[in-house]
Formats: C-alpha cells, sequence, structure tokens
C-alpha cells in the first residue's frame, strides 16, 4: 500500500529480511524492532547507537519504539480475547495489489 514490492513485504513478515530488496539501514531498525519485539529485555544501549550510526534520528527510533510496543499491546489483547489471525497472512488474498482491479488497493475494502 506504501509502494513496496509485495514480495519484500512478504519476506519481511516472514522473518527473511535477506530476502528482501531493504536497505542496511532499513535492516538494522527491523533488527531492533525484532529484538524488542520478542526479547525485550536484550534491547541494548549499543544497538540504538548502531541505529544512530545508520542514519536514524533519536526521533525515528522513539517512533519505531513506541510502534513496536503498541503492535505488541494489540495482540496481546487480541489473543486475550481469541481473535485469530489468518493463516495465509497480513492481507488477505483478495485485498493483494496483484489481485486487485487495476493492479491497485481498494481502500474501502480495507474497512
Amino acid at each position: 500500500m506504501q509502494g513496496q514490492n509485495q514480495k519484500d513485504v512478504d519476506a519481511i513478515a516472514k522473518g527473511e529480511t535477506g530476502a528482501a530488496q531493504i536497505s542496511e539501514k532499513e535492516r538494522l531498525l527491523l533488527d531492533y524492532v525484532k529484538v524488542l519485539t520478542l526479547e525485550p529485555a536484550k534491547v541494548r544501549d549499543s544497538q540504538v547507537e548502531g541505529l544512530r550510526k545508520a542514519g536514524w534520528t533519536d526521533e525515528q527510533v522513539f517512533e519505531a519504539s513506541f510502534i513496536t510496543a503498541l503492535f505488541a499491546f494489540f495482540n496481546r489483547m487480541a489473543d486475550a480475547y481469541g481473535l485469530d489471525y489468518p493463516p495465509n497472512g497480513w492481507l488477505p488474498d483478495e485485498l493483494r495489489p496483484e489481485k486487485a482491479a487495476g493492479g491497485g488497493m481498494d481502500p474501502a475494502k480495507m474497512k
């Protein structure tokens, strides 16, 4: 939806960042939020410093951390209420760009 190739989105969602056509800067941020998500006690100042050296600002790191924390909260609430995540992924097949009419997504179907 934001212009990234669907194959890259799929690879990233599967944790296969090496298969995605993304920059090293982006890969470092994804590695950071993965640790923050799965093993938050293992986040270290050195990781944040590495993000700064890669070109991320403190504000951007804060925003990525904040969004990651919000999604962790949402996921735990979904788990608590028994909401299931579709086994085929984060976007139903009929809403994927390659399936939508004209190659784009219909925002009305996203509601």
